[in-house]
């Protein structure tokens, strides 16, 4: 009893330390990625820590711990019970929704609580893979390496500071180290130890860490002797711009310079608007012309004019609109007003409430034709307004118009400011859009390779490692060729650029995306849309059509409407399935908030999938449970069914040398199984004669003497293998009886 005692208390004292360095691990990506109920995440590593410790049967261990991962979601998310029918529907709708969306491969689409699901599941696995290092190879080397490089990366390249956490993890590291170096030695040695001379043989090791540390402490220390690593770095792989300030890091949010684009940035929470609307909205701000080779500029030679429009008036802009009678109102609240409206795609025209705003005695809009910004005014002055509505009608293109070829040239004159491009853009992005839209016969389908290219070609969205051209580099084409990463500026930019040498009018558009869902009054929800909503797209001008929005953002989905109303060619279908795949994603989100499941007959295999779980949830719900509810059937009958599998799976095969080894470490395995576990102390001979002690046979002895010639070279070359093979399935059979 005592040693079982003690056993506890030594194990429960390696995993408190354990437990303190993943709390290191914690707080800088809670504190980078803004997360909190840190407490609730750490209750819930102790949890895992505390299942292991007292080797709780697996499938206790998974209904605790996925019962409190569904319990943090539905109450951090939606604040609502984990048992109740509300907060299990919600947890099953994420789980069906984010499912489709990984099997689509849009990544950037997961929502917050599936990322926080796999979050606790990457915790999971970290804590079985300690324990596993802990109690079986007796080592924290790996672990404490892996903690050590990660805190020093954050530290390096990011704003944590880590000089105190990696402190303390080399101090819990190196007690760690001398707790399982003496488990080691007194297992090597196979003596009992008591709990007091363990004491005594680890107090003189603990007492010599804590002197070092507190020495290293109180010690002044000089300066850093070796520079800043993150601008060599930055230098050598090519992301530095050679310009005073290319190193700056900006914050994400709306800004109106965009003359010079690239570097990283940080994350912005800051809550811009709130818009409530029956769906997500890309909401348009402006549209800019002129590409510098560097930037986005306004022509300089197009004068800005102006047109005015009045509250409730229809305006007159460059984009297509919906029938009126499926017009919808979104409502917008600035909490950091702009001086500027909000613009969903199809808008019509713009509501004041004339209570709310009465401090004006005149309001009204003006629109910039050339950037189509609209602006608020009143009293002969700009405005920001706190609160407006827009009413639109998401327009729907008919996919044979999109298709058909141009009934009248696309005018060079008309069109001059955007078909415009430096003189200095480099030859091969030319080269680069001919190849991509080669066998593209129409404007649309070129502007749809040119959209799916990037997403085809290995390029990645990245916000931190992104480079800045220097003063002799276009910044599409070091995109295009040299770093194949950033985000919305690059893959947007760049696509306008490939679309003029086209020959096809573009321009670049800024907004922001469509925000996150916090509140939901039957169809209407109320999403939040930030700083880090901000975005950038492309419009291109399809003859027959107009301007139609694309989004070329590896990771992000367009939301125009498109009806395929003619059959596509095998050229066109691979387009036609990615176009509706997007759109049955944004179908799937408004599902998901109880909307209508369409009815639309979907090519896409992956459309198919999102209707058919949606039609039949309940049906998909039951299958779910029947292959859980079998594996763990098959997980509790392992000791019956996985012997007989071995047997089978060897029983063709020859017994000889090279898989003799193979099928006896299987044979340990399976007796291992059954309750026959080998001592650490124990030799293999020892140990095959306690098993044919127990089965009253000799058959083990002959096996193990056999392996035992083998491992140490002394092998018999007139080894019968056959009766081996025969002695070892015995030996199976017997263990599984």
């Amino acid at each position: 009893m005592k040693v079982k005692s003690f056993h506890y208390t030594e194990l429960g004292l390696y995993y408190l330390v354990v437990f303190l360095i993943l709390q290191e691990w914690l707080i800088p990506i809670l504190e980078l990625t803004k997360t909190g109920h840190m407490g609730l995440i750490l209750i819930f590593i102790g949890i895992c820590l505390t299942i292991s410790l007292f080797n709780v049967h697996f499938i206790i261990s998974w209904i605790v711990k996925i019962t409190y991962i569904g319990w943090f979601i539905a109450k951090v998310y939606k604040d609502l019970s984990f048992l109740t029918s509300d907060g299990f529907s919600f947890l099953l709708s994420e789980m069906q929704y984010n499912l489709v969306v990984v099997i689509s491969g849009r990544w950037l689409e997961i929502t917050d609580p599936f990322r926080t699901f796999l979050f606790f599941v990457l915790i999971w696995m970290l804590i079985y893979l300690i324990h596993y290092w802990i109690t079986v190879r007796r080592t924290i080397f790996y672990f404490l390496i892996l903690t050590i490089f990660f805190i020093a990366t954050l530290d390096t390249f990011t704003e944590y500071d880590g000089t105190y956490a990696m402190v303390k993890v080399v101090i819990l590291g190196l007690l760690m180290t001398v707790f399982l170096y003496v488990k080691n030695i007194i297992i090597q040695s196979g003596i009992t130890v008591h709990w007091y001379k363990y004491f005594n043989l680890v107090m003189p090791a603990i007492l010599l860490i804590g002197l070092v540390s507190v020495v290293g402490i109180v010690l002044p220390k000089s300066d850093p002797q070796w520079p800043d690593p993150v601008p060599f770095i930055k230098a050598a792989t090519g992301q530095g711009d050679g310009v005073e300030g290319g190193n700056s890091v900006s914050k994400v949010g709306y800004g109106t310079n965009d003359s010079r684009l690239g570097g990283a940035f940080v994350a912005d929470d800051t809550v811009v608007f709130l818009a409530q609307a029956d769906a997500k909205q890309y909401w348009r701000v402006e549209t800019k012309d002129f590409y510098t080779s560097k930037g986005w500029e306004q022509s300089a030679n197009i004068p800005n004019e102006s047109a005015y429009f009045n509250v409730s008036e229809d305006i007159n802009y460059s984009l297509p609109t919906g029938p009126e009678e499926n017009a919808k109102i979104a409502e917008i609240t600035q909490i950091n007003p702009f001086d500027f409206i909000m613009q969903p795609y199809g808008m019509k025209r713009v509501e004041l409430d004339p209570d709310y705003n009465s401090e004006y005695s005149e309001l009204g809009l003006i629109m910039n034709t050339n950037t189509e910004k609209i602006y608020p005014y009143g009293d002969d002055k700009i405005l920001k307004l706190d609160r407006y509505s827009v009413v639109y009608s998401k327009p729907t293109y008919l996919y044979s118009d999109l298709q058909s070829e141009p009934t009248v040239p696309i005018d060079p004159v008309a069109f001059e400011p955007y078909l415009q491009l430096p003189d200095t853009l480099p030859d091969r992005v030319v080269d680069l859009a001919n190849d991509i839209v080669k066998g593209a016969t129409t404007p649309y389908q070129k502007a749809r390779a040119i959209e799916s290219y990037f997403s085809r070609n290995g390029y990645k969205y990245e916000t931190d490692n992104v480079a800045i051209p220097t003063a002799d580099q276009d910044y599409v084409d070091q995109f295009l060729f040299e770093t194949k990463m950033g985000y919305c500026d690059n893959f947007s930019t760049s696509m306008v650029v490939m679309l003029r040498s086209q020959g096809i009018p573009a321009r670049w558009v800024k907004g922001f995306m469509g925000g996150e869902i916090v509140d939901t009054n039957g169809s209407i929800r109320t999403y939040e849309v930030t700083n880090n909503n901000a975005h950038s797209w492309v419009e291109a001008y399809i003859p027959n059509v107009g301007w139609v929005n694309f989004e070329p953002t590896v990771g992000f989905s367009n939301m125009r409407s498109i009806e395929f109303d003619i059959e596509t060619s095998d050229r066109e279908e691979e387009l036609v399935l990615e176009e509706e795949q997007q759109q049955t994603v944004e179908e799937l989100e408004r599902d998901r908030e109880q909307q209508p499941t369409s009815n639309r007959n979907d090519k896409n295999f992956f459309a198919n999938l999102v209707d058919l779980i949606n039609r039949n949830h309940i049906f998909f719900v039951i299958i779910n449970l029947s292959i859980l509810f079998a594996g763990i059937i098959l997980l509790i009958t392992r000791k019956k069914w996985l012997p007989k599998l071995y047997v089978q799976l060897n029983r063709r095969k020859t017994m000889n040398e090279a898989s003799f080894e193979t099928m006896y470490t299987q044979l340990l395995k399976v007796l291992e199984f059954r309750g026959y576990k080998r001592k650490n102390d124990q030799t293999l001979h020892s140990f095959a004669k306690e098993i044919d002690s127990t089965f009253g046979t000799n058959e083990m002895s002959k096996i193990t003497h056999v392996y035992e010639q083998y491992i140490y070279g002394k092998h018999d070359e007139n080894i019968d293998f056959n009766k081996l093979k025969e002695s070892w399935e015995y030996l199976i059979n017997r263990s599984s009886s």
